[in-house]
């Protein structure tokens, strides 16, 4: 495992908050990538790179190294589409950040891709086949699998393909989910879109509904998507069964510092890029944690939260695990109590959340 050389500048973290209208949407409410969302040249990237690149891929490597396949599967992922998506997030990494990526042919077969976070340099066949990986520090436990799982490890998004048949049937044909946020990639592989969002409430889709959001998804945009929820953890990988050993075990769950309890605001930031020829599409999934106690100190944002809570239906509630603490977790929001007072309501709040998980 190898850390982000120091002498590489990176910039700081995009920062998002998608309650503007203080309303909780469950609908995929896309709008068109590409969007100023005041982070400037990172609001036109697919991938992001920036000062916790390398936490982002340590949680990655130490998720590969206790079980690949408990976070990258694929199923009748065609060669084309495959290809196509490769070529896509190989041309983007060195078009949005061509001082940390470098494309070159090593001969008539062969292309090489070097990473400057990582210092690997992966060698690929001219139709984009993984080969070998170079590089001068040690490997990551298993190796790379192939050329989606080596391209995934280079960068802080996770990575979805939705594939679509001729004759209408969908389904997840690849997750590479690393920083899971309480789903499954092995639970969620071969399924179709509307089976997939199905446990969400508040989305009501049948199936042409869902039928219809793929055939956006494949065929127009590319679309920008967020999702939100709170959490009381702080790591990125928060799969329904952590690994024992890892931070996010169980006996460290039940652990809650009375002085400095924590809230966070987890945000997804999603990208939807079509691949009409393929009938598929690539989902790009960039995680971020907020501590809520910088807004409960933003006036306008933690109107924006409070008001979005409260807009919550019971079953929309149940399902971001807030049915029993959404009012502990308002009155947290809002108290003018001393810190003391202010962390044992918060405290309350965690350990409801935590019953929940």
């Amino acid at each position: 495992m190898t850390d982000t050389p120091e002498n590489i500048p990176l910039p700081p973290a995009a920062s998002y908050f998608p309650l503007q209208d203080g309303v909780y949407d469950a609908s995929p409410a896309l709008k068109d990538f590409g969007i100023d969302l005041g982070n400037t040249a990172a609001d036109q990237q697919v991938f992001q790179l920036d000062e916790n690149f390398s936490a982002y891929r340590q949680v990655k490597l130490g998720a590969r190294q206790e079980r690949l396949s408990k976070y990258y599967r694929t199923q009748m992922l065609s060669a084309e589409v495959l290809t196509s998506i490769l070529r896509f997030i190989i041309e983007r990494l060195t078009l949005e950040h061509p001082d940390l990526f470098q494309l070159n042919s090593q001969s008539e077969k062969d292309i090489a891709l070097h990473c400057k976070l990582t210092d690997e340099t992966l060698i690929f066949d001219r139709k984009l086949r993984f080969i070998r990986v170079e590089r001068s520090g040690p490997a990551p436990s298993p190796d790379y699998h192939d050329a989606l799982d080596a391209l995934a490890c280079q960068i802080q998004e996770d990575l979805a393909i939705i594939s679509k048949s001729p004759f209408g049937r969908d389904w997840l044909a690849a997750i590479h989910l690393c920083h899971a946020n309480n789903w499954a990639a092995e639970e969620k592989i071969g399924h179709p879109f509307q089976s997939i969002h199905e446990p969400v409430a508040g989305v009501h889709s049948n199936k042409q509904d869902a039928e219809a959001v793929v055939n956006t998804i494949v065929k127009k945009g590319p679309f920008l998507r967020f999702l939100w929820s709170l959490t009381p953890e702080a790591e990125l990988n928060q799969h329904p069964r952590p690994c024992l050993s890892s931070a996010g075990s169980k006996d460290k769950k039940k652990h809650i510092d009375p002085h400095h309890p924590s809230l966070y605001l987890r945000v997804e930031r999603q990208i939807l890029w079509p691949f009409p020829e393929q009938q598929a599409a690539l989902f790009t999934l960039r995680t971020y944690l907020t501590d809520c106690s910088q807004i409960r100190d933003n006036r306008e944002q933690n109107e924006l939260l409070v008001s979005a809570l409260n807009s919550m239906t019971k079953e929309q509630l149940k399902y971001k695990c807030l049915n029993n603490n959404r009012k502990p977790v308002v009155k947290w929001l809002t108290s003018k109590y001393s810190k003391a007072k202010a962390n044992q309501v918060l405290i309350k709040a965690i350990q409801h959340l935590y019953r929940k998980k």
